[in-house]
């Protein structure tokens, strides 16, 4: 076994051998989560990506409220695809759930952003007035072009402290991230194109491609990151265009791929001719001294897309798109749309970076967002039950937990927290099935009190 291969890989190659074997028949009920960590020395995220992974080979299947057991399938690891799969209409629930989510609860554990304390406000608003005040054409001109210009010199002036040389022609001024996202994926692909994502992935992603008539390809994702092994397989299989990655700061499980997985990333995907859509809105958010390079660093074939919500307030709605050579078609297609972006909050967002306040900015709000981080990780460490699995991010606003196997589904969760004011991310929306039953997230933004830490310790004992 190479010393490179994933330790979850390893575990599962031992399961697996002791399966085919005959050792472990079907039908025979396999080490705990907690055991397959301590006999391994691997933490217990990594000894359930084990089992998740002979789970999607059909090797092993999990029982709710009982753990994994062998599959009494024959011949199971033969019959695993990757393939591209239509992702399936929400569930009543899952809708209903969805719909929920966001909307206003008295402890804001839900979204992915924070309170409006923790962004320059004030001083957006004072940027605001003197600009209107000085040119009225901010808001009576007609909107039009690609964006405004010192915008872009600022975003491209920008990325090149953290490793991209991008060109203010390819860049496209976007109303938010998602806008961005939904646009590199309409100009390269067409209606039934796979489309591989991380999972989890951000549940929006999920909804994106189920709108765009496109197919979902899950990738399993580790403390390590997204699985190149599986990915390669799912790209050889034929019938994905597109990659939708999250490499900084992950979002739900805070993950930040090391240089060399990027790298790994980047060469299959250019060898399987599959294009890598980055949303790299949470790069910025980091806790790490340097801040990590997008894949676009690593390569000019990548479409980045990013937005000024997660840093400077999540109302401001200007988000950008690096488009490559699809920079064309992407500007086409904005413009069929939704035209352009308006043009006065780019200017008070341009004046604010040209300044250096972004950067004094961005020191505080890291440090801030850190210690809730710390501080919520560790109360949920405290209180939840004995095998509670919680994230550990290296930027953003949010935490991934993994209950024990033998506790209450989070959809119930969600709905007992819900009644008591409280709101949470159930882990079903991060998927296109149940795998994430176990799962739900958590935002750490909206600051760390006595009701926050109230909140942490009701929710831990609706799980117990």
């Amino acid at each position: 076994m190479s010393r490179s291969t994933p330790l979850y890989h390893q575990i599962a190659d031992h399961l697996r051998t002791s399966i085919e074997s005959g050792k472990l028949p079907p039908g025979t009920k396999l080490p705990s989560t907690r055991l397959l960590a301590e006999e391994h020395a691997v933490s217990i995220l990594t000894a359930l990506q084990a089992l998740r992974l002979l789970e999607q080979e059909l090797i092993v299947e999990a029982r709710p409220k009982s753990g994994f057991y062998v599959s009494s399938r024959r011949n199971a690891a033969e019959s695993v695809e990757l393939k591209p799969l239509d992702i399936a209409p929400l569930d009543e629930q899952a809708e209903v759930h969805l719909s929920i989510l966001g909307t206003p609860c008295k402890i804001r554990l839900d979204l992915a952003n924070g309170e409006a304390a923790l962004y320059p406000v004030k001083r957006l608003g004072i940027l605001m007035r003197q600009l209107v005040y000085r040119d009225s054409s901010l808001l009576g001109n007609h909107v039009r072009g690609t964006g405004y210009p010192p915008l872009k010199q600022q975003i491209v002036r920008r990325a090149f402290d953290y490793g991209c040389d991008l060109d203010s022609r390819e860049l496209l001024i976007t109303n938010g991230c998602i806008e961005s996202l939904a646009l590199a994926l309409r100009a390269i692909t067409k209606p039934g194109d796979g489309v591989a994502v991380e999972s989890p992935t951000y549940f929006v992603i999920l909804q994106m491609l189920r709108n765009l008539g496109l197919k979902a390809v899950e990738i399993p994702t580790s403390e390590a990151g997204i699985d190149l092994e599986q990915l390669e397989k799912a790209l050889a299989g034929g019938g994905i265009s597109a990659i939708i990655s999250i490499a900084n700061a992950n979002n739900p499980t805070g993950v930040t791929l090391p240089v060399n997985a990027k790298l790994e990333l980047i060469r299959l995907a250019e060898r399987y001719d599959a294009v890598i859509i980055e949303d790299d809105v949470y790069g910025d958010t980091h806790f790490a001294a340097v801040r990590p390079k997008p894949l676009r660093a690593l390569s000019d074939k990548v479409i980045l897309c990013s937005s000024f919500s997660k840093t400077l307030a999540p109302g401001i709605r200007v988000g950008w798109i690096a488009g490559g050579r699809w920079s064309s078609k992407i500007s086409s297609l904005k413009y069929t749309s939704s035209m352009a972006t308006p043009i006065y909050p780019q200017a008070a967002i341009a004046e604010f970076l040209r300044t250096g306040s972004y950067d004094l900015h961005l020191r505080k709000i890291r440090q801030t967002l850190a210690k809730q981080i710390s501080k919520m990780r560790a109360a949920i460490l405290q209180h939840f039950p004995d095998g509670t699995n919680v994230s550990d991010p290296s930027g953003g606003y949010v935490l991934w937990i993994k209950l024990p196997t033998d506790t209450t589904s989070t959809r119930q969760l969600f709905e007992l927290a819900r009644r008591e004011g409280i709101g949470i991310a159930p882990g079903h929306l991060f998927a296109t099935d149940e795998r994430f039953d176990d799962c739900f997230r958590l935002n750490a933004g909206f600051g760390w009190n006595k009701d926050v830490e109230q909140a942490i310790k009701t929710l831990a004992h609706m799980v117990k």
